[in-house]
């Protein structure tokens, strides 16, 4: 376990000299995380303004939205940060290929770093990535929801916490799906064209022509039916309701597709000429 642990150890500080120092890499970083803050703080104003707009001369009362009060900030916030997935992808999509540009795999290897440690320090990177953001997306959750709920109680905060390590999950099985990308693809305007044409074009026609018990099993697909829409005051009134919760089936699916992609970077490298 300890050696473990060590070799661990020594992948991350491998990787940290590399992105560490890269200034790309925390403005990229930071720009998220600010874009992230501001949609949050100022996304329930937006939707209540909007809708207050919309229903002047209805006959229907437009109810408000109240997206920060406990315990639904959780599933709001995770579901809003799902759509930010998107830039972290495009971040790993960026220093994954620049190992191929730069051709730091190859002085890695020729140093005695095997193929698979190689791939592990890119899981590693992924991981910590997405532990980041649910570290982000937790904070302000939590921030939101305690000034936000009247009336505040312990067993109001904690009911929907679940939806915490289901945003990890998603973001990290996403992120994975772009290492791939990457790594098959080298080249970083390929990889990042390739990959936005499948996400927005080529999995929504295949989703669209199969059936919708299969289609809801494509990765991308999978992955962003983790964490279903919230249900709001304006989705009851016309009698639309979502699914409350996590589905352990779109936890396994995650998981697998997860193993799938790391296993398939793994025979990619193993038979290819660096």
């Amino acid at each position: 376990m300890n050696s473990y642990l060590t070799a661990m150890n020594k992948l991350i500080k491998i990787d940290y000299r590399k992105y560490g120092h890269s200034r790309s890499f925390w403005v990229l970083s930071a720009l998220y995380v600010a874009l992230v803050l501001i949609v949050f703080m100022v996304i329930e104003s937006f939707l209540n303004h909007v809708m207050t707009n919309v229903g002047k001369g209805s006959s229907v009362t437009i109810p408000g939205f109240s997206l920060y009060s406990f315990p639904h900030v959780w599933h709001n916030m995770a579901y809003l940060a799902g759509f930010f997935k998107i830039f972290l992808a495009l971040i790993v999509i960026i220093f994954v290929t620049n190992e191929f540009g730069y051709k730091t795999i190859r002085q890695n290897v020729m140093s005695g770093m095997s193929r698979g440690e190689f791939l592990m320090s890119k899981v590693l990177f992924v991981f910590i990535i997405a532990l980041a953001v649910t570290i982000v997306l937790f904070l302000s959750a939590l921030f939101l929801g305690l000034t936000h709920t009247d009336h505040l109680t312990a067993a109001m905060i904690f009911p929907k916490m679940f939806f915490v390590p289901a945003y990890f999950l998603e973001v990290f099985s996403f992120l994975l799906l772009a290492m791939l990308f990457a790594f098959l693809l080298q080249k970083q305007g390929l990889a990042i064209g390739i990959f936005a044409l499948y996400y927005y074009v080529i999995e929504p026609v295949i989703s669209y022509k199969i059936p919708a018990g299969v289609a809801r099993f494509l990765p991308v697909k999978l992955i962003t039916h983790l964490i279903d829409v919230p249900n709001s005051s304006l989705m009851k009134l016309f009698g639309v309701n979502f699914r409350e919760t996590v589905s352990w089936t779109d936890v396994g699916g995650c998981l697998v597709y997860s193993a799938l992609f790391v296993l398939i970077v793994y025979l990619y490298l193993k038979n290819r000429d660096l």
